[in-house]
This record gives C-alpha cells, structure tokens and sequence, in this order.
C-alpha cells in the first residue's frame, strides 16, 4: 500500500483523533486535493528533533492515516482542514516521484489482547478524571463529568494524545504495540501530572487566604 505522506515538526497523530490543519504550500494543497477527489488517506509523521529539512533520516517511520471530514476553502488555494486519524503504519519504503513524500506502508495494530486490561484502564480512567478535576478547580471553572472511550486501546490513544508530553514521547507511546504497556506508561506520567497540579491549586489557595486577609504579609506602620 502506497500513501502520501505529511511530514510535520509538531504533530504525533494517533487514531481516531480529529485535528485542524492549515494547509497553504502548493505541494501539499496538491495533495490534500488529491485526496479529497480520490476519497484516499494521507499519512501523517512527525519530523524528528528539530529538523529543517525532510529526508529519510529526519521523517520518523512510524505514523497515523488520516482521512479530511471537513473543508474550508481559502484564498490562493489555501485550506483548512479538520482530518481524522484511522490507523497506524510503519514506512517500508520511501519514494518520491511527485512534489510532496510517498511511502509504501504496512499498518499494524496492538498484539495484547483486552481481557486483562480492565484493571489498568480503571486506573487510568481514574487519575485522568482527577486530572479533569484538578484543572477545573485551577480555572475556577466547573466542568461536566468526562465521557471516556470504553476501548482500553481507544482510551490510551485519547490519553497520549491530549496528555502534555513532549513530541518524542509520544511518538514513543504511537510506536508500542501493547496496550497495557501504553496504559502502564501513562499511569506514570498522569500521576506526576496530578502531583504538580495539587501543588499548583495549594498555592493557589494560599494566594487567595494571603489576598483575602488584606495586610497578611505587609509590616503594620506604627501609630
């Protein structure tokens, strides 16, 4: 199978994730073009680093398929597009024969099987729920209770997509092929999220008894 690829610096897509893309070179305006005629997927990698120019040592092997679900059209042929990722694949081959990258792929999923996920989903659903909550108390906004996917795959692709870590992690996170092993990595660094969290929201709280106490803090004048 053969796919056009989309090379991005600051992107690690993971499936069944819908993201906006602005699209405004002319080799990718004929890509995406191309796609929506063909009703086809492109694939969606991240760069490696900080790298300025896309080869094969600089595009990573391993990205999402992503299909366009929405369009908007601009000025001078440029886009905005919301796409929607599908499935993972590795690059077995690279090519290039038009103005943008082509590899030919092979997709894969997670070897694991579900039954004996329960136990970890139930812990990772938990602590990104109290994360959910702690954010929530940090805005002073109030926030409706989160609906999570019910799949432990589906939820571990939510989770590293939305959960702050840097690009190499999770691209780290889309190369795994256990679930439980992504679940287990995540239940790390949610537990860590939530311990600066509480920080953060306890010295909120001290903030706002030092600020409510008026003079707390300042040295009284003498009288």
């Amino acid at each position: 199978m053969e796919i056009p690829l989309f090379p991005l610096p600051n992107l690690v897509l993971f499936p069944n994730i819908v993201v906006p893309l602005h699209i405004f070179e002319d080799r990718y305006k004929l890509m995406i073009n191309g796609c929506i005629d063909a009703s086809d997927v492109f694939g969606i990698v991240l760069l490696r680093g900080s790298a300025e120019n896309e080869n094969e040592d600089t595009i990573h092997r391993v990205g999402v398929t992503a299909r366009v679900v929405e369009i908007e059209r601009l000025a001078e042929g440029r886009m905005d597009i919301l796409c929607e990722g599908e499935s993972r694949f590795r690059i077995l081959r690279f090519t290039q024969e038009t103005p943008y990258w082509k590899g030919s792929i092979q997709l894969f999923e997670d070897q694991d099987t579900p039954h004996p996920m329960q136990s970890i989903y139930e812990e990772v659903a938990a602590l990104y729920r109290k994360v959910g909550e702690l954010g929530g108390k940090i805005s002073g906004s109030e926030r409706g209770e989160l609906t999570l996917p019910e799949s432990p795959v589906e939820l571990s692709f939510m989770v590293s997509y939305v959960l702050d870590l840097d690009y190499d992690e999770k691209q780290k996170l889309l190369e795994m092929t256990s679930t439980t092993e992504r679940l287990q990595v995540l239940r790390t660094h949610l537990a860590s999220t939530i311990r600066k969290m509480e920080q953060q929201f306890a010295y909120k709280q001290v903030v706002a008894k030092i600020r409510g106490n008026g003079d707390l803090g300042r040295p009284h004048e003498e009288k």
